[in-house]
């Protein structure tokens, strides 16, 4: 039985190697209403998305990633940064807070959206939060919690450090089943 689903999942890719081709306007339309339709706690949808997209933008974003990603997302046409508030979303009694898991899925559609046009959405945690509420004029309450490089994949990797070639076409390894279900 062919699963669409598992099938996007197969196709992911995390490679570095970006083309710098602009992205069309529906393509990116489409990643925002990935977003957009993601399940949250009680639907608080606590997630705000910058998706930088036009040169000024896209400058003062690369200005926040850290000397490694910005050798290689800095040619990305698209950078997406999500943040959330903790109190935008539940915190139930006992402490625990869902804005993170709420954002972590919203990111997640916007990475099979973007699997599904065929580009690579390479999530990082290699940028400098409080460099992007700084540069984005964001509340100090605004947590960004995860940066995107999201493009075409490119066979040139000359723009890549030498540590980062070919590492896109190793095969990707997962923990077997066993070590991640326990099935009762």
């Amino acid at each position: 039985m062919d699963n669409p689903i598992i099938s996007i999942l197969q196709a992911r890719k995390a490679t570095r190697s970006i083309s710098d081709k602009p992205l069309p306007e529906n393509v990116i339309a489409d990643l925002i209403e990935a977003v957009r339709l993601t399940p949250s706690c009680f639907n608080n949808q606590p997630w705000k998305y910058l998706f930088l997209e036009t040169n000024e933008p896209l400058e003062k974003g690369r200005q926040a990633l850290s000397k490694g990603n910005f050798a290689w997302a800095s040619r990305a046409p698209l950078l997406v940064v999500g943040y959330a508030k903790r109190d935008h979303d539940c915190v139930l009694p006992d402490g625990r807070a869902y804005y993170q898991f709420d954002l972590g899925m919203s990111a997640m559609n916007l990475m099979l959206c973007a699997t599904h046009y065929g580009l690579v959405a390479r999530p990082m945690a290699g940028y400098d939060p409080s460099k992007i509420i700084e540069l984005f004029d964001l509340e100090e309450t605004d947590e960004p919690l995860i940066m995107v490089a999201i493009g075409y994949p490119s066979d040139d990797e000359n723009h890549l450090p030498d540590r980062y070639k070919g590492v896109g076409e190793k095969p990707r390894t997962r923990k077997d089943v066993e070590d991640i279900a326990i099935r009762l």
